[in-house]
């Protein structure tokens, strides 16, 4: 059995013989007034299957495709080891008692406030009736991870489901049943299902709870006047208080529009999908650009800037990096920048780099971005970066054969996150917002470029502007335009995407590997 189910199986048990009470249910989501209905065994069955099904059939249905698939096996084994290694997390979140709605796995308790809403249950906060549905949201996961286990192990019989879905009336369908059944047939990262869900919340608590062909056009228009209402920000140190944006307004409306879609392409649905095509810049509020101006790159000007401060060449003490003095910086505070300037690479992309991702003794020096055990990429594929000469020349190989003479597996081990916040997803925030980051937007940067910040401003820089420079730097150098974008990885269309994913480091390292900035000025290395 996988550890995961393993850890979740026995959990359940130990809360099933001690009766251990429900304690600390998430806030109600607000919502139109809606008929309520007492809450029965059978719904609580239901329940039990519909989120084991939730939980197991992306690897049910992978399971059967591997046979014939090799892709489908590759990806099978892609989310076999992502399950083993979220173990721990997915753990906590089966036990979890208090407010799970940053679970990195569905979290019982806040699964729990939408199965209420949508199906306009009576079981309110505290109630005997509302600890029976987080149990059975608990009962339905646990049993999802041992078909999971059964499948890894031999145990389970392959099935077939039911290809389509055309046998139920299309017209009974409640919107919150087809976003289900679009983020289980996509098998979407949990990000954008909790994204997903979050959307279909808000819908809910602006028209109530309503089926498919009962959504109307002026329904998603209040929607949108709704959340353009909203505003976010303010809640942490440099984090700007502000209407929320168009384009996160038209990201929900997209979300709900794509799970439609799906429908319309899976089961025979002729009803119009009123989520599309739906502009929000007439509803969205406007911001000051002065107060959220542009994310832009970093200037030469402004890194040379950068670079003198204590952070790079001497500060007082380990524990007063920001205070002029003879200590120096010797691990990813110094070093984590200075890779980053001459790669452009993200920081997640960065913070999960191993040394044996590190090829500095190979015929083209490159490093190796791909997913590991670590994070992912957002591309979600493999490229190879090429190691420049003047990184080189700033003492990086002996960096990092000392740190490989230490023992360490990761180029940056002093990078740290805490495992509340370990990295899963291609696009989680984890290694963007871990500590060095945040004190090099905050503290170094801030203070380097201070006379030229709005302290009442979102920054127009931050550690991801030397992505931007270095993509400007290998364009003043003439490289050409499809090895810069394989480098970089960005891919404008379809088209590119296959061209770029044949290139090779023997192709894109001769056009970069002597490219520098001009005027740029270096810390010494420590």
């Amino acid at each position: 059995m996988f550890a995961a189910a393993k850890v979740a199986h026995s959990e359940f048990e130990r809360l099933i013989a001690g009766g251990k009470p429900v304690r600390g249910e998430p806030k109600p989501i607000p919502v139109h007034p809606v008929a309520t209905r007492a809450v029965t065994n059978a719904d609580l069955a239901a329940i039990v299957n519909r989120y084991a099904d939730v939980t197991a059939q992306p690897f049910e249905r992978l399971n059967l495709r591997r046979n014939v698939d090799g892709r489908a096996a590759a990806e099978y084994a892609r989310m076999e080891y992502e399950l083993e290694r979220d173990a721990e997390g997915i753990a906590a979140s089966l036990r979890c008692y208090g407010d799970d709605g940053d679970a990195l796995s569905l979290g019982p308790q806040a699964e729990a406030g939408f199965v209420i809403t949508e199906q306009g249950l009576n079981a309110p906060e505290g109630s005997l009736e509302r600890g029976a549905i987080v149990g059975a949201i608990r009962a339905g996961i646990e049993r999802g991870y041992s078909r999971i286990s059964d499948l890894s192990e031999g145990k389970a019989a392959p099935r077939l489901g039911n290809a389509k879905v055309a046998a139920e009336a299309p017209k009974a369908l409640m919107l919150a049943d087809v976003v289900e059944r679009y983020l289980t047939a996509r098998d979407t990262s949990r990000k954008l299902a909790s994204e997903t869900r979050l959307a279909l919340r808000q819908f809910e608590s602006v028209v109530g709870r309503k089926d498919l062909a009962s959504i109307t056009r002026p329904d998603v228009f209040n929607f949108v006047e709704h959340v353009a209402n909203m505003t976010v920000g303010g809640k942490t140190p440099g984090s700007i208080f502000r209407p929320i944006s168009a384009q996160s307004i038209k990201k929900r409306i997209t979300m709900l529009g794509s799970a439609v879609n799906h429908l319309k392409d899976t089961v025979h649905f002729e009803g119009p999908n009123h989520f599309a095509g739906v502009k929000v810049s007439a509803l969205a509020k406007k911001v000051d650009p002065s107060i959220m101006p542009e994310k832009r790159r970093f200037y030469v000007e402004e890194i040379n800037r950068l670079f003198e401060h204590p952070w790079f060449t001497g500060c007082k003490s380990a524990s007063e990096p920001y205070k002029p003095g003879s200590h120096r910086l010797r691990g990813a505070e110094f070093w984590v920048p200075i890779v980053a300037l001459y790669t452009g690479c993200r920081a997640g992309e960065l913070a999960g780099l191993t040394l044996s991702e590190v090829r500095l003794d190979d015929r083209y020096p490159h490093f190796i971005v791909r997913p590991n055990k670590y994070r992912g990429v957002k591309s979600g594929h493999m490229r190879e970066v090429p190691i420049l000469d003047a990184l080189i020349a700033t003492g990086f190989d002996d960096y990092v054969r000392r740190i490989a003479k230490g023992g360490h597996e990761r180029l940056f081990p002093d990078w740290t996150v805490s495992a509340s916040l370990a990295a899963k997803d291609a696009d989680d925030p984890a290694w963007s917002n871990a500590k060095i980051i945040r004190a090099f937007n905050r503290n170094v940067a801030a203070t380097a470029l201070g006379d030229k910040r709005n302290e009442n401003a979102r920054l127009e820089t931050t550690f991801h502007s030397f992505r931007g420079a270095f993509k400007m730097m290998l364009g003043k150098h003439k490289v050409p335009f499809m090895t810069l974008n394989k480098v970089i990885a960005h891919s404008p269309n379809e088209l590119d995407k296959r061209y770029l994913s044949q290139m090779s480091i023997e192709e894109t390292y001769p056009d970069v590997h002597g490219c520098n900035y001009k005027d740029i000025v270096l810390p010494k290395a420590p």
